[in-house]
């Protein structure tokens, strides 16, 4: 009993040993399936590892982390997700994918707190599937050609030595909706999504295909794309700085970066663009730290003007370390203490005036040009943003948040009518105004734009001379059928306390009769504004309630409340040949302001086909021919086309700056008086894509 009851035992023993060593081969089996090598051939190999290490640079904090793991479901989703969300404008369902992401990023990590963790990897899993089982589609075809790829592209390759057959196969249904098409930044987010979908399928020909399509976009485009003014258009001709112009931006570096040293680097050439892209567009628009609310784009957001700020800024450290030659350039253009002095950008009609104290911007639009869009429920009253708003600012805060409590029927510098009707929702593409005759000239340091206004049955001659630290704004031929008054905004800013007004050489807080007063000037928050013609100003002080929701459906219908000053012209009701004439000037305090009143600095003539301004000592001036006509002004010009013209008198002369902002004309010619000998100049005009922009001449006396 003792033999057959110990070989009993024995045999147990063995088949319990033997069982376990089962087990153990399946787990290490399964180990081995979901841990495979991934490897790469040579011509991709250097692709992929710094693709690898672009991913694993990405910085996350380990609290973030916590909370995503935190708040994880059972199933993979997560609780602060709302997955039945259709919103167009930052589908909010996407943040699951960004979720993931950063949770492989931080597996993948040497030195992150979840480096390599079996239960974080589960979890990565888990969330991972809960995507690709449900495949979450949005109402907007970005999200699925563009957004979805784009974030589930980093999980894949982070995680891919892990990835099974069946996780494979579904994210590539989901890949394979990017195709190469289109053009400007659309393109390089879809050839991005096509070359790393390449990459991830080892198909070295069509990593080169989409690397070539990604990168034929670098360049000075006829269509979308980086214009010969550095200046950026997306969906038709749209200034777009701030929104596609950016990504643009922050993409192309990202890949000149990823791709260098691998047989799909960037040509040599490309950075010459992207430095120029940067350097004579981009750096322009930045100022203390925030954006130009006139280059936002459809971008209103909450606090976007410091964060497009921030990403701006990151591009330019990056570009030190690409581009070492120019890393001071790159370094001097973050600080708006450097760069000053006056650009025209003819492709966009947009107009910089800024120094080392202030910045100021108009922003127009024409039959060329659009000037805003409303996408995806975003910017829903920007209707009349293109319609020649001007923005000064000196601290950098003037319109910081600003949006929920605008009037945006009365946009600093626009020309409106009253009406008490909702503003009309624009769209991309379909949003320019009647005006061919639009545009500026510029000599780098001085600058004037124009505008022959016409919209919605009003018209009017609107123009920004832009000499040194003043700009003088004029208006003439205001005219509108209309039983609605029509205004044109000189301002419309938060209020803060110091708000000072003269009439009469009397100051005191507010003007004394509200309905048709005639002050000197206005000053408020180092801002002055100078009536050299009087004219019938507004001026409203209200603590005004509004919402976020009222410019971009993301936001919840919270009621925010500020106190807003508001200053304006009144036309009146069915105006004819109304005008108006302001001086704007920063950094401005009492003592100046009384100064402008007993020594007016310009000369001023703001008729109907003429606009001028020329300064006290008569060395600098312009003016805006709406007509063929003459001038006296430095001893008489005439001019045979409609123009615009800066000049400058020196010693031995004068410099002439002109352009043509019809963009039709191929010369005009000029005749000046007996001062300069009578003589008579033919000015050839710049041609193809550079009409519209600054000829220059020198005249010898």
């Amino acid at each position: 009993m003792m033999k057959i009851n110990t070989s009993i035992k024995k045999h147990k023993q063995t088949v319990k040993w033997g069982a376990m060593l089962s087990f153990l081969l399946v787990i290490f089996t399964i180990g081995c399936d979901s841990k495979k090598e991934v490897t790469y051939p040579d011509n991709l190999s250097q692709f992929h590892d710094n693709l690898m290490t672009h991913y694993t640079s990405t910085p996350i904090e380990n609290s973030a982390i916590e909370d995503l793991l935190e708040g994880l479901n059972e199933d993979g989703s997560w609780k602060s997700i709302d997955y039945a969300n259709k919103r167009r404008g930052r589908w909010p369902v996407k943040l699951h994918l960004e979720h993931v992401q950063f949770l492989a990023i931080a597996y993948q990590t040497e030195g992150s707190k979840q480096y390599h963790s079996n239960i974080v990897s589960e979890k990565i899993h888990t969330s991972l599937n809960y995507w690709l089982d449900n495949d979450f589609l949005s109402t907007n075809w970005w999200d699925q050609h563009i957004g979805v790829p784009e974030l589930l592209l980093p999980t894949l390759f982070l995680m891919e030595n892990e990835l099974s057959k069946e996780q494979l196969k579904k994210a590539m249904v989901l890949l394979n909706r990017a195709n190469i098409k289109m053009t400007g930044q659309n393109k390089v987010w879809l050839s991005a999504n096509v070359m790393l979908r390449s990459l991830l399928i080892r198909n070295a020909d069509s990593v080169a295909i989409a690397s070539k399509a990604l990168q034929g976009e670098l360049k000075i485009a006829k269509g979308v794309g980086i214009k010969p003014d550095w200046s950026y258009h997306e969906h038709g001709a749209q200034m777009q700085f701030g929104n596609y112009g950016l990504s643009y931006l922050e993409d192309m570096i990202k890949w000149y970066s990823i791709l260098d040293a691998t047989p799909y680097k960037f040509d040599d050439t490309k950075i010459d663009v992207l430095r120029n892209y940067i350097l004579k567009g981009q750096q322009w628009v930045l100022w203390n730290g925030k954006m130009d609310v006139n280059t936002l784009g459809r971008h209103l957001f909450k606090d976007e003007q410091t964060n497009k700020y921030l990403q701006l800024k990151a591009c330019f450290e990056k570009m030190e370390m690409l581009d070492e030659a120019h890393a001071q350039e790159y370094k001097d253009a973050m600080d708006s203490k450097i760069i000053s002095g006056n650009k025209h950008f003819w492709e966009s009609d947009f107009q910089i005036h800024r120094s080392p104290n202030f910045y100021f911007s108009v922003k127009m639009s024409s039959k060329r040009v659009i000037g805003t869009e409303s996408v995806n429920e975003e910017n829903i009253q920007g209707y009349y943003l293109g319609d020649g708003v001007s923005l000064l600012y000196t601290n950098g805060d003037e319109y910081k948040n600003i949006f929920p409590f605008w009037d945006f029927k009365k946009l600093p510098g626009a020309t409106i009518i009253q009406d008490d009707e909702p503003l009309p929702i624009i769209k991309a593409w379909d949003f320019k105004t009647q005006s061919e005759f639009v545009g500026g000239v510029s000599n780098n340091e001085n600058g004037i734009s124009a505008m022959n206004y016409e919209r919605d049955g009003v018209k009017a001659h609107k123009s920004w001379f832009m000499f040194g630290d003043k700009i003088v704004c004029l208006g003439s031929g205001i005219n509108a059928e209309t039983k609605f008054p029509v205004a044109t905004t000189i301002n419309q800013v938060f209020l803060k306390n110091d708000l000072k007004v003269s009439q009469n050489n009397k100051i005191s807080g507010q003007l004394e009769k509200n309905q048709g007063a005639t002050p000197d000037w206005i000053l408020h928050d180092g801002t002055g504004y100078f009536f050299s013609n009087k004219g019938s100003v507004k001026l409203e002080s209200k603590f005004l309630a509004g919402s976020w929701n009222s410019v971009a459906k993301r936001y919840r219908p919270v009621i925010l409340t500020e106190s807003i000053l508001r200053l304006w012209f009144d036309h009146g009701e069915n105006p004819k040949n109304q005008s108006y004439e302001y001086i704007l000037v920063p950094n401005a305090n009492e003592d100046k302001m009384m100064e402008l009143t007993k020594n007016t600095p310009f000369k001023i003539i703001n008729s109907v086909n003429q606009q001028s301004v020329i300064s006290s000592d008569g060395l600098l001036g312009g003016i805006v021919f709406y007509k063929a006509g003459e001038t006296k002004l430095f001893g008489g010009i005439e001019v045979d086309k409609a123009c615009v013209i800066l000049v400058e008198q020196e010693k031995d002369g004068l410099h002439i700056s002109i352009s043509d902002p019809s963009h039709k004309l191929e010369k005009i010619n000029l005749k000046f008086g007996a001062t300069y000998k009578n003589q008579s100049v033919t000015v050839k005009l710049p041609e193809g894509d550079y009409k519209g922009s600054t000829e220059v001449l020198f005249l010898k006396k």
